[in-house]
């Protein structure tokens, strides 16, 4: 992903958007939730969701959660209701 965005681009592979996109941010929504005006859930199922091991959360990368919000701010429907 840096190496993407030195090149210029905001996506995974080339210029555009395939589903690594969608995998990559879907999946960190699952790490770090969305705010709730974007996604809306009930107070004990986002405190499970905002449970993180310190260990994973080292490894997260903001770049990442950037490039979550990018995809779901232009690609994906929301807000969302779990």
């Amino acid at each position: 992903m840096k190496e993407q965005r030195q090149s210029g681009s905001r996506y995974y592979i080339g210029d555009a958007l395939t589903a690594v996109d969608i995998y990559s941010a879907t999946s960190m929504a699952m790490f770090v939730p969305l705010p709730p005006e974007q996604c809306q859930m009930d107070g004990p199922t986002r405190a499970a969701f905002e449970f993180r091991d310190l260990q994973i959360e080292a490894t997260l990368d903001p770049i990442l959660f950037q490039h979550r919000d990018m995809i779901f701010a232009e690609r994906l429907e929301l807000p969302l209701l779990l």
